[in-house]
């Protein structure tokens, strides 16, 4: 999973070809990191079908207050650089992959 600044949000999440999987977290919140965990592993099982990227939310506060970020972890799921889906909280590896599933299955 990429770490992205601000400068490159765009281009990489808005911009990209493939639906993209946001995991918005900051350094000290413990459900992020089970989370992230999760979407690390889901990023070697989709490679090539969606992109990951990790957002940390005290490094790049507009696009966190852009897109409405009150809580973390905060995943956001983009395709054709439309917000599709917008989860709050932690989430088990069985709810993303449903989740991204139905996201790639859209896609054909």
């Amino acid at each position: 999973m990429t770490d992205i600044i601000e400068r490159d949000f765009g281009k990489e999440v808005l911009e990209n070809k493939l639906p993209v999987f946001a995991c918005f977290t900051t350094r000290w919140c413990q459900s992020c990191w089970a989370t992230c965990l999760f979407a690390d592993q889901l990023a070697k099982e989709y490679e090539g079908r969606v992109k990951f990227v990790k957002v940390n939310v005290e490094n790049i506060p507009h696009v966190s207050a852009g897109h409405r970020i009150i809580a973390v972890p905060t995943i956001l799921v983009f395709k054709d650089s439309q917000l599709v889906k917008k989860l709050l909280g932690f989430q088990d590896r069985r709810s993303l992959r449903a989740i991204l599933n139905s996201v790639i299955a859209d896609n054909n």
